[in-house]
């Protein structure tokens, strides 16, 4: 196996407002430079206003809160080092964009901004690990990514997705809203870019039977253990402190497109013994997701702060009081899912839809309520 990280780690950054995973990455990205001495913090709101004064000019690309040249414009005009150069690489491949991303990192060792979610959020990819070196002209597997995300607002999470999952998940399809970007995946890398392709082992994510919680557990646990320590010290904590919480079952599905066997997988959370969050019991610092008809590993996840997950009762509560009339909560169906849109970027982060009768609601983990599920907007 081959394994390249940022040297130093990056910092992990929570975005500040809703609109600032573009802001996030920035500043993550530039106090992440492999170069300790080259190193420099921005805040997100300087990176913020540097982004709107670059993003494109467009009609089509007026939704974008930081569109790919806004954002690949503020690293390269962020006081850099001499020899620093960056572009945005654009596809509608994401092998060729995935490959050539890999290539600059192996050889600079620099962070590097990726949009996921179809172009819906910024993440920062921090390193990987592939078969082989990604060389030109070659086509390493990909085994695992690394991503810095800013999301959970204020907190941000860092996250190893297994390779499959990198595809499954944040990289499931290209740039889905109209303008520059529609149909491509894009990375802000640097040159020099060589040609060749990335190959993933992609996993099925659905069945007939759901394992036990149990079951997902154990999977868990043995995903900490087998854990490449030098490869992903940002979940050390997890590895030697933590204790597995109760899993929950999420349903991954659109709110608008009910599927009749949508992806499903376990949350398995883990906190520090004793630990309590301002909330109550539970604390979590970090969770590792598991397929939940295989068992097999497809991300973990640590939290930049502890957080808590919001129990199934307290949903019903949250949204019996937002109707005002208990009476219409029997027999009400609160499922924990997640779909990526305004409510949630992150898999580990996912919100309750609350039926009841013909009202629905939709409940993220700080207790918040949405009458409706709505698409991110582009690069938020």
């Amino acid at each position: 196996m081959y394994t390249r990280t940022v040297p130093g780690g990056v910092p992990l950054y929570g975005q500040e407002q809703c609109n600032y995973c573009g802001a996030a990455a920035a500043s993550m990205t530039r106090n992440g430079y492999p170069n300790a001495a080259d190193r420099v913090f921005y805040t997100q709101t300087t990176a913020w206003n540097m982004i709107q004064a670059r993003n494109s000019t467009l009609a089509a690309d007026a939704n974008w809160a930081t569109d790919p040249h806004g954002l690949t414009a503020t690293l390269q005009d962020m006081n850099n080092p001499a020899g620093v150069h960056w572009v945005e690489f654009v596809d509608s491949s994401r092998d060729i964009v995935l490959f050539d991303m890999l290539y600059w990192m192996n050889l600079r060792q620099y962070p590097s901004p990726v949009l996921i979610n179809q172009g819906g959020h910024w993440v920062v990819v921090t390193g990987w690990t592939t078969d082989i070196e990604p060389v030109g002209g070659s086509s390493p597997t990909l085994q695992s990514i690394m991503v810095n995300d800013p999301e959970p607002h204020n907190i941000g999470t860092a996250t190893s997705f297994t390779g499959s999952q990198w595809f499954n998940g944040p990289w499931n399809g290209a740039v889905k809203y109209s303008g520059t970007w529609l149909g491509k995946y894009v990375a802000v890398v640097e040159p020099p870019i060589e040609r060749g392709r990335v190959i993933v082992d992609r996993a099925g994510r659905t069945g007939a039977r759901l394992i036990s919680p149990a079951r997902a557990v154990e999977a868990a646990r043995a995903a900490l253990a087998n854990l490449d320590r030098e490869a992903n010290p940002q979940h050390a904590t997890l590895v030697d402190r933590a204790q597995a919480l109760d899993p929950l079952l999420v349903r991954e599905e659109s709110p608008t497109r009910r599927s009749k066997a949508p992806p499903q997988y376990y949350i398995v959370p883990f906190g520090l013994p004793d630990e309590r969050h301002e909330r109550g019991a539970g604390a979590v610092r970090g969770s590792v997701l598991v397929n939940a008809y295989t068992g097999a590993l497809e991300e973990i996840t640590s939290f930049g702060a502890p957080i808590r997950y919001l129990t199934q009762g307290e949903a019903l509560e949250i949204a019996g009081s937002a109707i005002g009339d208990p009476a219409r909560l029997k027999g009400a169906e609160a499922t924990l899912m997640f779909a990526a849109g305004d409510i949630t970027h992150i898999r580990a982060y996912p919100f309750w839809r609350v039926r009841a009768g013909r009202r629905t609601l939709y409940i993220d983990q700080l207790g918040r309520i949405y009458g409706k599920f709505f698409e991110a907007v582009p690069g938020d």
